[in-house]
């Protein structure tokens, strides 16, 4: 199941049992972004499909996308 991902939505404060939620955001040329992505992919660092679908950043041929991960402190 993929989660959709509100670049605006707040990140909630820390969770439980000394975790924080981290945001990444990688923003570039549709094909720039797809790289990057599937790089982390290859390194093991994050499933593909963990990753928001592409969203417009407002400027012309860029894109973005947000990969939240939990991390321990």
């Amino acid at each position: 199941m993929t989660r959709k991902i509100n670049a605006a939505e707040p990140l909630q404060g820390p969770q439980e049992g000394g975790r924080d939620r981290v945001r990444i955001m990688v923003l570039g040329s549709p094909e720039g972004v797809d790289s990057i992505v599937k790089s982390l992919y290859v390194l093991r660092f994050a499933e593909m499909k963990e990753w928001s679908n592409p969203m417009p950043t407002g400027r012309a041929g860029e894109v973005m996308r947000i990969l939240t991960k939990t991390v321990l402190k």
